[in-house]
């Protein structure tokens, strides 16, 4: 449940908290020391918290780490930007919720000092926080999720004529209309919003096709049609068309109105 609260406040996460982390942001001695120790406890699951740090460093827009690197060093490199000159400060407002879910991974395996000291944090900057697991999206989170997980019940010939509708529409049409989710996002005051939802159709989409990675078509045709959702009322008329055209393809919703 921790785990969702964390990734709760993550999409919910203002340029106000990263602030405030960045400011009070200390990478001493006993923080990276306990930092070592969680890491070497999980190393059982090294790999899927690597594929975690890719998947955030997408989200917060930070350089990528080399995806044949080993998982040891995907750990590391979000810590080692905070020297980076030109995101040095941004990425000292980030480490926490790094350093949370390395703690909260970890679990009972982890003394409880060593917890605290990488979790608290984060708690401080985010916590509490109005929105849950139910409403990271806002108001309309449980339809836009919904339209997601019904995805893996839908017949492969619907999800044929998704990805070739997809096609159908040129990347500069879509990418401009992809924009507009992230600057109604933006605008709302929480920035992630649009890209946590894109992973969220990139989940629902490999288990559809049962295949990872899948095609990059369909992840667009569930993340348009949930953004529609998601953000109801927060985009222009043209843009939710076009968004919502790949899915409804598929013949499994109702026309707009």
């Amino acid at each position: 449940m921790e785990w969702l609260q964390l990734e709760a406040t993550i999409a919910s996460l203002t340029f106000e908290q990263l602030a405030r982390s960045a400011e009070t942001w200390v990478d001493d001695l006993p923080r990276q020391r306990a930092r070592r120790r969680v890491i070497a406890d999980l190393e059982f699951a090294h790999g899927r918290i690597a594929s975690r740090w890719m998947r955030w460093a997408d989200t917060f827009g930070l350089p990528h780490p080399s995806l044949t690197a080993d998982p040891a060093d995907i750990l590391d490199h979000p810590y080692c930007l905070v020297d980076d000159d030109k995101v040095g400060i941004y990425v000292a407002g980030l480490l926490p919720v790094y350093d949370a879910a390395l703690a909260i991974l970890a679990g009972d395996h982890t003394p409880s000092a060593d917890y605290e000291l990488l979790s608290a944090p984060w708690r401080r900057a985010c916590l509490p926080s109005r929105f849950t697991p139910t409403t990271l999206y806002g108001p309309h989170t449980q339809t836009a999720l919904a339209s997601l997980s019904s995805v893996c019940r839908f017949p492969r010939s619907c999800l044929t004529r998704m990805v070739r509708t997809r096609r159908s529409i040129s990347t500069k049409d879509w990418d401009s209309a992809a924009d507009t989710v992230y600057q109604a996002t933006l605008k709302l005051g929480f920035p992630y919003r649009g890209k946590c939802l894109y992973w969220e159709a990139v989940a629902s989409a490999e288990t559809a096709m049962d295949q990872s990675p899948t095609y990059p078509e369909l992840i667009h045709a569930l993340w348009g049609y949930a953004a529609v959702q998601a953000f109801a009322g927060q985009l222009p008329t043209e843009s939710e068309a076009l968004l919502a055209a790949p899915y409804r393809a598929g013949g499994r919703t109702l026309p707009p109105v």
